[in-house]
């Protein structure tokens, strides 16, 4: 097994392998409704980081089945970012 070159405390905190977090990304200046699609929280999560799904622009409905669909594909860590007024 290949030795963890980066360790941090923010790893151990977050039950993750490596210090990175991706961005909750919302919608986007270009007219996107949604943030970060599922696959990339999934894949960020199973490379050892912390996968976020940016949860503005969804739906009560539309969040639920993102997070459901998450759950579906991995049990790594995941955080879900949203703007609360």
């Amino acid at each position: 097994m290949a030795k963890r070159v980066l360790r941090t405390k923010l790893c151990d905190m977050l039950g993750i392998e490596y210090p990175i977090v991706s961005a909750g990304m919302g919608p986007t200046l270009i007219g996107e409704t949604t943030g970060a699609p599922v696959e990339l929280v999934v894949a960020v999560s199973e490379a050892g980081g912390m996968g976020v799904l940016g949860g503005s622009g969804l739906s009560v409905e539309g969040l639920r089945d993102a997070i459901r669909e998450i759950k579906s594909q991995t049990n790594k860590p995941y955080g879900v970012d949203l703007l609360l007024p």
